[in-house]
């Protein structure tokens, strides 16, 4: 039983396209405010607003000749087929109440014998008009609006699945705080809301992992709120679909030569999204952006996508009316021309909501052109809804699309995943056309080192810290699709800035003298660690050839908090004067950064070893000299 509401679902704003308002020198405006969605009981229901008019005068409805989805589109455009029947004609003094409303039931029924307003034939989709008319004949304005006539009993209706697509830019700013993109917020807020409203209708979902994961840090109620919101989803019959921490194409990064990055950041958005929400985000399925080439393919299918949805756009050939009227299912090829299935993603069924200046309109337009589709395509045909942000403002209109999905009599719905083809027999085949897509060459290396960093600062730490977890979020957010390069580098400049400030919590002095007594000791280094937790440093001891190292010019040693007196074993091979250069680095692998630098000036007062046996040497060579030559004077 469909649900009253149904019969007039549009209680406020426009559902039609209404010609000038000034069709004649009389003024007045029509508006309709409610109608049924498609014929019940034999009838259509109209409710209709009459203002500026105060003259007398009668509402004149005609119903059109069926059209076709092509008309449909050219019905957008007011090209209305020939008028069928006679027109019905129903006085303003009959039906218009004191507030200017008016509410008209038009009878309709295949069967003359009841003796309908209009008798027309199901299944079929008949443009209606509406005019408001003097008693003097002129025409003071009009609205036309499709109506949908069902059969009675659809024994096939179409399987259709809904996806819901919300996306935006990263709420982190490069300077750390948080600003969301209210268009995705709002689309957030709204959907959430309906889902929860309706949790039997199966919805397929794209959510933003770098919006959702920033809702829980805000102090903001309205954004803890949000984030209950979607965590209720749990109880709702929602599948969501895997998608990259930030906006990525994987086209862009597949040519940088770092599609380990976009799989880093396809695995932490997964994580994002399972922990928040609680629900395991399905990798199967991707809808490929319009730079997908076949190369695209064959990595989107290494990180887990098997099936995909492309619109025909970004097909060759182009699909011809007949893949669109028999089945959208196809499959798309690689670059080594392998075979994997696809859904066609119908780009004017899809594009009746985001184009239309009323949504009311639209909704009406949308079930309009579904209907045509389920009694056009064959039983096991598959029709994909998908729907991208922004979304209508008003929650009243999502709810009304998700309880006319679950009403339809000539609609199915389903998840993508249930209905995903498993054959490829009789299948038609088609390439990728792709677009060209943004390079991003410098982003990728620029992230690539702030992780390198990142991993050397982890180094210094050796554990989890809040400010690896920010600075990881610094590097993440700067590869954001949405960003343009001077935006992403100020994030670049924030991390390294950031990096910079981790030396001013370690500080030696400049220079330190330490006198040795003997060839090998220990010289103490100090150096102070301003962090509360212990830190993980290299020190690197460079000086000329009297110095030597025995344990090795490299030291790795945790510092504690506050001041620390690093032993540091050295060997002199000469007495005198000489100078250690000391510079500590994180204990990383490429010792990428540096924290602290000084000298210590050493003075040796005993000769070493060494020096002993080139005296004694000197000497011997004296005193054979000496010898040698008293022996040649004795002789001569």
């Amino acid at each position: 039983m469909l649900k009253k509401f149904l019969f007039t679902f549009l209680v406020a704003g426009t559902l039609f396209f209404s010609s000038s308002s000034a069709l004649s020198e009389t003024s007045g405006d029509l508006t309709l405010v409610g109608q049924s969605p498609w014929v019940a009981n034999d009838e259509i229901v109209f409710d209709l607003r009459v203002s500026g008019f105060d003259g007398s005068g009668f509402f004149k409805i005609s119903a059109h000749e069926a059209i076709d989805r092509s008309n449909l589109i050219a019905l957008k455009n007011g090209d209305l087929p020939p008028a069928i029947g006679t027109a019905v004609t129903v006085s303003l003094t009959e039906k218009l109440n004191s507030s200017g409303l008016a509410s008209l039931r038009i009878s309709i029924s295949p069967d003359q014998e009841e003796d309908p307003d209009f008798v027309l034939n199901p299944e079929m989709v008949y443009p209606f008009t509406i005019e408001l008319i003097t008693d003097t004949g002129a025409v003071i304005d009009q609205i036309v609006t499709p109506v949908i006539f069902p059969p009675e009993n659809d024994p096939t209706p179409l399987t259709t699945t809904l996806s819901l697509i919300i996306s935006g830019p990263p709420p982190l700013q490069s300077d750390g705080t948080l600003i969301f993109h209210e268009e995705s917020l709002e689309s957030l807020d709204i959907v959430s809301k309906a889902i929860n409203a309706h949790p039997e209708i199966p919805i397929g979902l794209e959510l933003p992992p770098s919006i959702v994961v920033e809702l829980n840090r805000s102090n903001d109620l309205s954004h803890t709120e949000l984030a209950e919101n979607l965590s209720q989803f749990l109880t709702a019959n929602v599948e969501i679909f895997s998608t990259p921490f930030v906006s990525a194409d994987p086209e862009a990064w597949r040519n940088t030569g770092k599609t380990e990055i976009y799989s880093d950041l396809l695995n932490h958005g997964d994580i994002v999204l399972e922990d928040r929400i609680g629900i395991t985000p399905n990798r199967f399925i991707s809808f490929l952006s319009s730079t997908a080439k076949g190369e695209t393919i064959q990595l989107l299918n290494q990180l887990g996508r098997e099936y995909f949805l492309v619109e025909a756009d970004y097909l060759v050939p182009q699909p011809s009316t007949e893949v669109f009227d028999t089945n959208s299912i196809i499959k798309i090829l690689d670059h080594n021309e392998n075979p994997y299935p696809a859904i066609i993603i119908d780009h004017q069924l899809n594009t009746h909501l985001p184009n239309s200046e009323d949504p009311f309109l639209g909704i009406q337009f949308l079930f309009a052109d579904l209907a045509l589709l389920s009694w056009s395509m064959p039983e096991n045909a598959v029709t994909p809804l998908i729907i991208k942000n922004p979304f209508p403002k008003e929650l009243f209109l999502i709810n009304v699309l998700f309880e006319l999905l679950d009403e339809a009599p000539f609609l199915e719905v389903a998840h993508l995943s249930d209905v995903l083809p498993h054959s490829l027999e009789n299948v038609p085949s088609f390439n990728l056309w792709p677009q060209e897509f943004s390079q991003i060459t410098e982003r990728a290396y620029n992230y690539e080192l702030m992780m390198s960093v990142l991993g050397a600062y982890y180094s210094i730490l050796g554990i989890s810290h809040p400010d690896i977890t920010s600075l990881a979020s610094l590097a993440e957010n700067s590869v954001a699709a949405e960003l343009s390069d001077s935006e992403s580098d100020l994030y670049l400049g924030t991390f390294y800035t950031s990096i910079a400030n981790v030396s001013e919590h370690f500080n030696a002095p400049q220079e330190q003298s330490v006198r040795l007594t003997s060839r090998q000791a220990e010289v103490p280094f100090v150096i102070e660690n301003g962090l509360d937790i212990p830190a993980n440093i290299s020190i690197h001891l460079k000086s000329d050839s009297r110095i030597y190292f025995p344990d090795g010019n490299v030291v790795n040693t945790t510092l504690l908090p506050g001041s620390n007196r690093i032993s540091l074993l050295v060997e002199a091979r000469a007495s005198g004067d000489s100078q250690i250069e000391v510079n500590v680095y994180s204990p990383d692998e490429n010792n990428l950064i540096a924290l602290e630098s000084g000298r210590i000036l050493i003075r040796t007062t005993k000769l070493s070893g060494v020096g002993v046996f080139l005296l004694i040497l000197a000497l011997g060579v004296l005193i054979f000299w000496w010898i040698k030559s008293n022996r040649a004077r004795k002789i001569s």
